[in-house]
């Protein structure tokens, strides 16, 4: 019996208790009841409600004024709002129309790449938006809203959908040799020469994605009665299905949350987004109570990308009672990002330190002052020691910064990486549901987790993967975490594993993630795979679990020490 069993209870306690701190909804700390707060009327700037008008500029005035009165509560009436930019349609068609792939993710999903912000919530302190029955419509390639070094701010009941979706959908018609013709539903129409950065095939019988996807097919054709036909090779048997055409990957997200703190969303819902629904990036605290990243009725796509993505947070990632369905990759995934370092002649205390991939948020990763890092082994992953951060030197230019720690770092600096210890949040998630969509469904990459009570169904995926993504440059390894309670319907039929996978990208040496509690879960898988894969990995318990009924092994143990089972 582990004995960190005690200490994982405790952190599901404290996880739990630490959720409380989102009762006010946004509501100045100190002040208590939002009653307090100031008013503000949207409709006192002369917006249209009907979506006959642009509001960009009666948003931009309305926000400006929350941000000179602080403490206040902007009101905005029920109706559709138009947001609408000359640049962000500008992108929108250069995108859309193109024969190649110079628009796409290649050069919109780029650091510092110029963009539109549809509601600029930049610098909001103690403030709360009430948009309950409120839709904002974007017109354009935008980032619908941004939160950006705002602090204490609670956005409620608001709905992002798009004039124009950032997708197009059909149904197959015809499945000959080398193409196939698609009937476009009519308020996706496309011209000649659309980049199709992704193509999804959802079976409307099974009522689900097909786990294959194409990308980047060209040479496609608009005939003459509005058919679609695309230059591609699929199964016959495709005929009939519902087809999705990517025309980004990733892009800005539906609403940014760079260095704040304390942010709520309670019964936001966001439809569409020709990137991801929520990106977080050096934020502490963010509570998501009914945060709804759903498609709109009859449309089988909400996000281009992940619903949700948190990197290098602190405090507490909280959801509560949210629904995530339909969205082109994970529900969420936190994580940080591996930096490799340089030597810096002269110095063995510093070193030149960078990120190999694109952060989502498209913006320098850098460590601060004071912060704790761990140098890890680059085979293994495992950590090997921590250093303190004395002093930092950002260079956006290069996307790099030259870091001086507390000690001298180790010799032959290639053979290893670091990652920020200051930065990783708590994740708690509880009574969420997560259906039908591309890749997994929760992504673990941090430390102190409770998952309980959610429902995962049909995810092409695993439903909950806890890995370090050498290959992303994500991650660090976790600790502390519970996941209880839950149920895994049909996930993971793209084969591997069902349920919950733990691995790692090292080698029989890494035992990266520690202290891991798995019970009282319900696992329901149509294939005969494994329902839990654990790697790479020490101190793991599997109590009280159901597994499938098909699956004759339903746990798989490889390189990992001290895993209990007990059922």
């Amino acid at each position: 019996m582990m004995l960190s069993l005690g200490k994982q209870l405790a952190v599901a306690a404290l996880l739990v208790l630490a959720a409380g701190c989102s009762s006010s909804f946004g509501a100045p700390k100190g002040k208590g009841k939002t009653m307090n707060m100031q008013k503000i009327k949207f409709s006192d700037y002369g917006a249209k409600a009907d979506g006959s008008a642009n509001a960009k500029d009666a948003f931009q005035a309305a926000f400006d004024a929350c941000r000179a009165k602080g403490n206040c509560e902007l009101v905005i009436e029920p109706g559709v709002y138009l947001i609408s930019d000359p640049e962000a349609i500008k992108l929108r068609d250069a995108v859309m129309s193109l024969k190649d792939k110079s628009q796409d993710e290649g050069t919109i999903f780029q650091f510092y790449f110029p963009y539109v912000t549809g509601l600029d919530m930049r610098n909001l302190k103690n403030v709360k938006v009430t948009a309950k029955g409120v839709t904002i419509l974007c017109e354009g390639f935008m980032e619908p809203v941004t939160l950006e070094g705002s602090k204490n701010v609670c956005i409620e009941g608001l709905n992002i959908s798009y004039k124009r979706l950032p997708f197009t959908q059909g149904v197959i018609t015809k499945v000959e040799k080398d193409y196939y013709d698609v009937k476009l539903d009519e308020d996706t129409p496309l011209t000649e020469g659309a980049a199709l950065s992704r193509i999804s095939y959802w079976d409307p019988v099974r009522e689900r994605l097909e786990p294959n996807q194409d990308y980047y097919q060209r040479d496609n054709e608009v005939l003459s009665d509005g058919t679609f036909r695309v230059h591609s090779q699929i199964p016959e048997r495709y005929k009939g299905y519902i087809v999705i055409f990517n025309h980004s990957l990733h892009f800005r997200p539906a609403i940014l949350m760079n260095e704040c703190e304390d942010i709520t969303l309670k019964d936001v819902t966001i439809f569409c987004q020709p990137g991801m629904g929520i990106v977080g990036n050096k934020t502490r605290n963010v509570f998501m109570q009914g945060l709804r990243v759903v498609p709109l009725p009859g449309k089988k796509l909400s996000t281009n990308t992940d619903a949700t993505h948190f990197t290098n947070c602190s405090g507490i990632i909280d959801f509560e009672n949210c629904m995530f369905a339909n969205q082109g990759d994970d529900a969420t995934n936190l994580h940080n990002f591996y930096y490799t370092m340089l030597p810096v002649e002269g110095d063995d205390s510093t070193a030149i330190l960078k990120v190999k991939a694109m952060t989502h948020a498209l913006v320098l990763d850098s460590p601060e002052v004071g912060d704790i890092m761990e140098i890890v082994d680059y085979e293994t992953m495992n950590v090997l020691t921590t250093m303190k951060v004395m002093r930092v030197e950002k260079d956006v230019k290069n996307l790099r910064s030259k870091v001086t720690f507390d000690t001298p770092l180790p010799n032959h600096l290639e053979k290893y990486a670091c990652i920020n210890a200051s930065r990783m949040p708590s994740l708690r998630m509880r009574g969420c549901s997560i259906m039908s969509h591309r890749a997994r469904g929760i992504l673990i990459k941090t430390r102190n987790v409770l998952i309980e009570n959610c429902t995962i169904m049909e995810t092409t995926l695993y439903a909950i993967h806890i890995g370090v993504e050498k290959g992303w440059g994500e991650g660090p390894g976790s600790e502390n975490v519970v996941i209880r309670g839950n149920r895994f319907i049909r996930c993971g039929y793209s084969g591997g594993c069902t349920g919950i996978c733990i691995n790692c990208d090292g080698n029989e040496k890494s035992r990266v993630h520690d202290n891991i509690l798995i019970e009282n879960n319900i696992f329901e898988s149509e294939l005969d795979q494994p329902d839990v894969v654990v790697s790479y990995c020490k101190n793991v318990m599997l109590r009280h679990n159901i597994f499938s009924a098909k699956t004759k092994n339903p746990v798989k143990i490889n390189h990992a020490e001290n895993v209990v089972q007990q059922n």
